[in-house]
């Protein structure tokens, strides 16, 4: 019984924890979609799985528009805008170098 409570509890504070995460996400996604209409299924598709976690979004600003690595489905201006709106969400890693 008390490992249940515990569980339900736990749920709870991790569902708690990430609400302002989700809401930047939201906030990327609603300020993006817009400009990647023109963009292939694929393309559209990727990104979406890209702004699903704090998590991804991180790791895609720290390949792409840190490291420069190639990316097979975003690149130029579109890779340019992306990481620009990145940047200005609260969704990067305090360590993470925000001048990309």
């Amino acid at each position: 019984m008390f490992t249940d409570a515990q569980n339900t509890v736990s749920n709870w504070l991790v569902a708690i924890a990430e609400i302002p995460d989700k809401a930047e996400l939201a906030k990327l996604n609603e300020k993006v979609s817009p400009n990647f209409q023109a963009m292939r299924p694929y393309q559209k598709a990727y990104l979406d799985e890209v702004m699903q976690s704090r998590t991804g979004v991180n790791h895609f600003y720290d390949l792409y528009c840190m490291k420069g690595d190639k990316n097979p489905y975003i690149s130029g201006a579109s890779l340019r805008y992306f990481c620009t709106s990145i940047q200005q969400t609260q969704l990067l890693d305090v360590a993470m170098n925000r001048s990309g």
